[in-house]
């Protein structure tokens, strides 16, 4: 195995380091001051439910790095390994997220709709880069809209937050049902993250040139969701349908009374932008946002002394399973909620600490690594000895044009030859 290169390993970091502000973008979510206070807090209004979009956008990126990076072809047993291993994981935060959602934390835990969307989202690594683009922007548009409709039909518009935990729910259909469609993170509006996110891992990630264009496409797109919508509800006349429909409660109290998706009064609530509501602008936006900060986080781990001053935080995005169970254990087990700038510097400060001692003593974070084991062992079975036996030939006779490595989440990836790149 040859030895990788700068650029490969920008490449892992730098992902790492955009799910790191992730996940201590949601612990501003969960634990900063209250955005509505006013002044130097409205930063916080920036991580409000962009930090999750930009953990769902990633989760899409993870499921291309476990299929090697390419696009999976035929119905071998090389593809059933790749797919064991994803489903298992999949199985795995499942009921690890309905656990963590019966904590007293007051969270709305996203690890159980992060199970389902690898559960939907795995036939999409058969289709070319073009085609995910393609389905990711229809369903973009296409979800929001068959969402409200459905809501509006089974009359289950007026559910308002819903992260379910073991007891929660009246069986299968009715967990189904939440994770799919009612709750806070619901699939049918946003498997779009994911399915953005697989697009944007099929690229040649190492390229500044697609490093740049990913920050500039995100700006694009986020103008276009954002901005769009504040086109449509200020100057085509939405807003004075959607302040009818809110009544007293008010259009801000009216959406952020909820979460994960709007009311089905009224069509016009499809046009707002406000974080969870799960619109096309906003999941435009919100995907905008985390293409650019992808592309920055990348740009950022290019030169070593990047990757020195930005260490601690690629350390929690190595480790973004383990660190974002634990901090609704120590909420749970130790302190009461509560949002202050206080506790939040707390949260983050002891988890860049700690993450960075963790990783450059013991690698892998407990998390990852039993997702790995239990994951791992099995797609070898599936994939048997004789496919191992090919690969190891195949590396033989292409070392010299190759570079094949292990990240950290385990995936082997491969990267075109230099005068390929």
């Amino acid at each position: 195995m040859t030895r990788a290169t700068a650029a490969e390993r920008a490449r892992i970091v730098g992902v790492d380091l955009a799910r790191a502000l992730a996940v201590l973008g949601m612990f501003a979510s969960h634990v900063g001051p209250d955005p509505e206070a006013g002044g130097v807090n409205t930063i916080l209004h920036a991580a409000s439910g962009r930090a999750s979009a930009l953990f769902a956008f990633l989760a899409g990126v993870s499921l291309v790095l476990m299929s090697g990076r390419e696009r999976l072809r035929g119905l071998g047993r090389a593809q059933a390994a790749v797919v064991t291993r994803v489903v298992i994981r999949a199985a795995l935060l499942v009921p690890l997220g309905l656990w963590l959602g019966d904590l007293d934390t007051g969270v709305l835990v996203i690890i159980a709709f992060y199970g389902l969307y690898f559960l939907l989202a795995w036939p999409a690594l058969w289709l070319r880069t073009r085609t995910l683009v393609i389905v990711a922007a229809g369903w973009a548009v296409a979800g929001p809209v068959l969402s409200y409709m459905l809501r509006k039909s089974m009359g289950v518009g007026d559910v308002a937050f819903g992260a379910p935990g073991f007891d929660d729910h009246a069986g299968p259909g009715d967990l189904f049902e939440t994770l799919f469609l009612t709750g806070s993170y619901p699939a049918l509006t946003w498997l779009p993250f994911v399915l953005a996110g697989m697009a944007v891992g099929r690229c040649r990630l190492t390229d500044p040139r697609v490093q740049r264009a990913m920050v500039g496409i995100g700006s694009g797109l986020a103008v276009l969701g954002y901005g769009g919508s504040w086109v449509v509800v200020n100057v085509l006349g939405s807003g004075t349908r959607i302040a009818r429909e809110a009544g007293p409660q008010g259009v801000h109290d009216a959406i952020h009374a909820r979460v994960g998706s709007v009311p089905v009064s009224d069509p016009a609530w499809l046009t707002v932008a406000e974080s969870h509501t799960g619109t096309p602008f906003e999941i435009v936006g919100a995907t905008g946002v985390a293409l650019a900060l992808l592309g920055l986080a990348l740009l950022g781990c290019r030169a070593w002394i990047g990757r020195i001053v930005l260490d601690p935080l690629i350390s929690v995005g190595a480790m973004a399973l383990t660190v974002y169970t634990a901090h609704l254990i120590v909420l749970d087990r130790w302190l009461q909620v509560g949002h202050s700038w206080e506790r939040l510097a707390g949260f983050w400060i002891t988890a860049l600490l700690l993450c960075w001692i963790w990783r450059h003593t013991l690698r892998r974070g407990p998390m990852e690594a039993a997702l790995h084991v239990l994951s791992a062992a099995p797609a070898r079975l599936v994939r048997g000895p004789g496919e191992v036996g090919a690969r190891s030939r195949f590396r033989t006779r292409t070392r010299t044009r190759t570079r094949i490595r292990r990240n950290d989440l385990g995936v082997e990836e491969v990267e075109p030859p230099i005068s390929a790149r």
